[in-house]
């Protein structure tokens, strides 16, 4: 996700989140911002597109299904 906005200090939730997957901490994107409406019908779209059958569903709900807790 890009920020809305100009360059600003990023959060300490995002440094973590960063750190956490290595990601350089002047990265111009973000990772913990939740995305836009725009964003989710575009996301919904390439999902509708890459697996018309609804097949990465069933990817996830197998996944979870596996996932020791």
């Amino acid at each position: 996700m890009t920020p809305q906005g100009g360059k600003g200090r990023i959060s300490r939730k995002e440094h973590i989140a960063r750190a956490a997957i290595g990601m350089p901490a002047g990265h111009p994107e973000y990772v913990t911002r939740s995305p836009g409406r725009a964003e989710w019908k575009h996301f919904a779209a390439w999902c509708a597109e890459l697996w018309p059958k609804d097949e990465y569903t069933a990817i996830l709900t197998d996944t979870r299904r596996q996932d020791p807790q």
